[in-house]
């Protein structure tokens, strides 16, 4: 019962955002956007596709905000980093190999989501305990700025 529940939240989630991101769709594109919630849902309830979903994650609003707020923090300095190097013409672009902290595969992906929608960055490949990122502003360091700390409260979220 309980991978049902986490399925369908899962799926209601997913939903919820392909909504969102069409501004009220007309009913093909809500249609298309329900079938992979529903197939998620289908999945789970086969036992096809397990779902390890900790309750004490969704509990957690502290790190759900720091979360949002770091992200939002990322994308908006990558914003201007960007918008800057369209106007000088100057890009140092690179790929890094990040490693990855968590354990959980949620925590994985949500980290990987984070540095996706970020602006001049783009995840090419996951290994075993390392991302591949490209950037398109090669940092000093060897890793992105304030992706320790992302990864750290993803940590804390999912274990």
């Amino acid at each position: 019962m309980a991978r049902w529940t986490a399925a369908a939240v899962v799926g209601g989630l997913l939903w919820g955002m392909w909504v969102l991101l069409w501004r009220g769709p007309p009913w093909p594109v809500a249609l298309v956007g329900a079938a992979f919630p529903a197939a998620t849902l289908l999945a789970a309830a086969a036992g096809i596709l397990p779902f390890r979903f900790p309750l004490g994650a969704w509990l957690r609003l502290d790190l759900w905000a720091a979360f949002a707020l770091t992200v939002t923090a990322l994308v908006v300095r990558s914003v201007a980093l960007t918008g800057w190097a369209v106007v000088t013409g100057r890009v140092e672009p690179g790929i890094l190999a990040i490693p990855l902290q968590g354990r959980s595969e949620m925590g994985k992906l949500l980290f990987l989501w984070a540095i996706t929608v970020t602006p001049g960055t783009i995840a090419l490949l996951v290994e075993e305990d390392a991302a591949y990122v490209h950037t398109l502003h090669r940092p000093a360091g060897i890793s992105l700025p304030g992706m320790d700390f992302l990864q750290r409260l993803l940590g804390g979220l999912w274990g």
